[in-house]
């Protein structure tokens, strides 16, 4: 079983962070990593790196290191699809997705991986997991206008959606001290007097309780949330993308890894975007993507030795 990463965008920073991060991790890690890119692309980038390199038939060596490598020729839409669908299939025999970052138009009428993955796997349920060195998030929406959240977000999604999160934490042998889940309108609706909506949270967290297997607790107020977590290993779940994300990634920045929970594997990226301005450039901050190809790494060693990762709820 490998970790399967995939390129990315072409013109984007992930193959530069991924390289430099090959070199922080040494080669015992590597040898259980597989790069699925196009040779061009990798030249591309290494040139701009200024190291010695040389591109072989099954991988690249990189100033000693050696990445082994599937190269790809064929495109279908486009080069970062092509190497995600790879990935996708050699991971259903096992392994770890990792993928490098993209942009939205190189996918078919997604707005990005999730929502690929959902429509793919046909498992509505997915959910987007941030995980940082000090700060668990938990997003129950991801990519969705702000006037469609309240219809969007049922009872039934709200359960399901923390369900099948969860779930994949527990097969993976995740640490999870408590769960603390927002509400949807400002201060949890003050119970009715700014809207109704978060009555739906408090059915499905009465649910999901019955069940015994996490400390759960909730609508608690978004904005004053955090003020709430105690441990490092606690999950702070939001209801939708901004709420969740501000906290997370002004605070711990770009160190963090996106995970997608409910797949048939694990699904891990760096928590940032292509930053094309800094394509070429060789000034890309690695740091991220060193993080969470390590959480990668952790993951492929759950999984190798435990049961499918993937989780039905």
């Amino acid at each position: 079983m490998k970790v399967y990463v995939t390129q990315g965008h072409e013109k984007g920073i992930g193959l530069e962070v991924f390289f430099k991060s090959c070199l922080m991790l040494g080669q015992a890690p590597l040898n259980h990593v597989r790069l699925l890119a196009y040779k061009d692309a990798v030249e591309n980038t290494l040139r701009t790196l200024r190291l010695p390199f040389f591109i072989g038939p099954d991988g690249v060596n990189i100033a000693g290191l050696t990445v082994s490598a599937t190269w790809l020729t064929q495109t279908h839409f486009s080069k970062s699809l092509t190497a995600l669908e790879l990935g996708m299939k050699l991971c259903e025999s096992g392994g770890v997705l990792y993928t490098l970052p993209t942009s939205k138009d190189q996918f078919p009428s997604f707005p990005g991986h999730t929502e690929f993955f959902r429509a793919t796997y046909r498992r509505p349920n997915l959910g987007m997991f941030f995980s940082s060195p000090a700060l668990q998030v938990l997003l129950l929406s991801d990519h969705v206008p702000i006037n469609k959240l309240s219809e969007t977000l049922t009872e039934e999604v709200i359960y399901n959606r923390l369900s099948t999160s969860l779930g994949s934490l527990r097969d993976w042998n995740w640490a999870v001290d408590r769960v603390l889940v927002s509400g949807l309108n400002p201060h949890a609706g003050e119970g009715g007097l700014i809207g109704h909506e978060d009555e739906r949270v408090v059915a499905a967290l009465r649910r999901l309780s019955s069940s015994g297997k996490f400390q759960l607790s909730g609508p608690l107020p978004g904005d004053t949330m955090l003020l709430e977590k105690r441990t490092d290993s606690d999950i702070l779940v939001y209801l939708f993308h901004d709420q969740g994300l501000s906290g997370f990634k002004g605070l711990m920045g770009f160190i963090g890894s996106n995970i997608t929970l409910g797949l048939p594997y694990p699904r891990v990226s760096p928590d940032h975007g292509t930053s094309f301005n800094l394509y070429g450039k060789n000034q890309a901050d690695y740091r991220g993507c060193a993080f969470s190809l390590r959480q990668a790494l952790t993951l492929l060693k759950k999984v190798s030795h435990g049961k499918d990762p993937g989780h039905k709820g």
